[in-house]
């Protein structure tokens, strides 16, 4: 046990949280138009909502969303996707990838969620490593507050190390996760394993300053040592 409150900058952990959430604010921004194609579209409600069927296909700029069907709510400009829903953006080497089976955005206010085993994807074409996979119950989007989060089961993977919270949530212009719920983080590296309990541990992801706070529990074991006593 370290104690209440355990800070560290350069002990080779949490890598697991430098690439992270994304909201998809590049598809789903209201201040731009999107395209839309499918097999069938229909007006409903008087023409107040647009129903898109069959392949569909929604884009704008670099983002791109498909799914069976997307339900268009004109005056509150809020799309509804469901069945097979597979959200993509590419950035530079980065490509994100959101599946789910069925994702709600309200492009006025900003805030929209993913349900039914939604799944983030990143990926680092120059840095394998850096490849992230993140699950949950509910991925919720806050784009006017520029904040993501996953609640409900939450585990964070990437090739060396993974991580499980009951809720993470994602502050992209501090660039900080905080993970609270019974958060653990286990991680690899060519000298030990590691493994890291507190009741909140926060990660600044572009210094990789880290602060796990009350009930600290740390196990770090050695690969030679382990190797040796075998």
């Amino acid at each position: 046990m370290l104690g209440t409150k355990a800070q560290s900058k350069k002990l080779g952990i949490f890598k697991i949280v430098i690439i992270i959430l994304i909201s998809p604010a590049g598809l789903l921004a209201a201040d731009k138009p999107i395209d839309v194609s499918s097999q069938q579209m229909e007006t409903l409600e008087k023409g107040k909502v647009a129903l898109f069927s069959g392949q569909v296909k929604v884009s704008q700029e670099q983002g791109v969303l498909y799914a069976d069907k997307v339900w268009h709510y004109l005056a509150e400009d809020r799309l509804e996707a469901e069945g097979n829903v597979h959200y993509q953006e590419k950035k530079g080497k980065e490509s994100t990838d959101i599946y789910g089976g069925k994702m709600v955005f309200n492009r006025k206010t900003g805030y929209g969620t993913v349900t039914k085993s939604p799944k983030i994807v990143r990926q680092d074409t120059v840095n394998p490593k850096n490849d992230t996979t993140i699950t949950g119950d509910l991925v919720e989007i806050f784009n006017n507050e520029k904040r993501a989060r996953v609640t409900g089961n939450v585990n964070i993977v990437q090739p060396e190390a993974k991580s499980k919270s009951d809720v993470a949530d994602y502050f992209s212009q501090e660039k900080k996760l905080v993970l609270t719920g019974n958060p653990w983080v286990w991680q690899k590296n060519q000298d030990n394993i590691s493994e890291y309990t507190g009741k909140v541990i926060t990660v600044y992801t572009e210094t990789e300053r880290v602060i796990i706070e009350e009930n600290v529990q740390a196990k770090i074991t050695s690969i030679k040592n382990e190797k040796a006593s075998k």
